[in-house]
């Protein structure tokens, strides 16, 4: 099951990570304010992953680092598509909450391979409504990967709205993916949170 594709592909990429509308406004950001946010949650993403502090307490750093640099509600909310407009204030409560906790889980899952990591800032171009910085990162034992990240500013502050590897955004391949487990399941917005908690379940008791 996909579950694990959007944060994984981000984890593994930084390694980690049109917006819907909603509460937050999103506007474009330079490139050069995009490329310097970019770099500047690399070199603080390297400094949490390449440290010596024990992996319970990186984990914690990363989660606090992702929580300040990724949209992570509006990229939850981008991911439902059309079915943002048919759960319930409550659903999307926990939609939510489950999407938080999927990241967090792999996050601490993802943080061993990814020791002596570095990560190189090359260029930004405006993609869409996104200016998407075009970065290198490479871990020890790994070819080195090509990662865009598509960043938006978001009530006056960047945010990461995507992650584009092999020229596939993360957000979209997301999206068509929760959408076919709803249809599969006759159109039951229940059968995703189901699912996701299930794959929360399974990843709690591999680690």
């Amino acid at each position: 099951m996909y579950f694990r594709r959007f944060i994984l592909g981000a984890v593994a990429a930084l390694p980690l990570l049109g917006l819907m509308a909603g509460a937050a406004h999103a506007q474009t950001i330079s490139p050069n304010a995009a490329e310097a946010f970019i770099q500047q949650s690399g070199q603080q993403l390297q400094s949490i992953i390449n440290g010596s502090a024990p992996q319970a307490q990186k984990a914690d750093q990363l989660r606090q680092l992702v929580n300040r640099i990724v949209a992570v509600d509006q990229v939850g909310d981008y991911v439902l598509g059309r079915y943002l407009n048919v759960m319930t204030p409550q659903q999307h409560a926990q939609f939510q909450q489950l999407f938080h906790q999927l990241l967090s889980y792999n996050i601490t899952y993802q943080i061993r391979a990814y020791q002596g990591v570095s990560f190189t800032v090359n260029s930004a171009a405006q993609q869409g409504n996104d200016m998407v910085v075009n970065t290198t990162v490479a871990s020890p034992g790994k070819q080195p990967a090509e990662v865009g990240w598509a960043v938006d500013e978001i009530d006056g502050s960047p945010k990461i709205v995507d992650v584009i590897v092999a020229g596939t955004s993360l957000r979209i391949t997301t999206r068509n993916d929760y959408s076919g487990v709803i249809t599969d399941h006759g159109g039951q917005v229940t059968a995703l949170l189901d699912a996701m908690q299930g794959q929360i379940s399974r990843i709690a008791n591999a680690q």
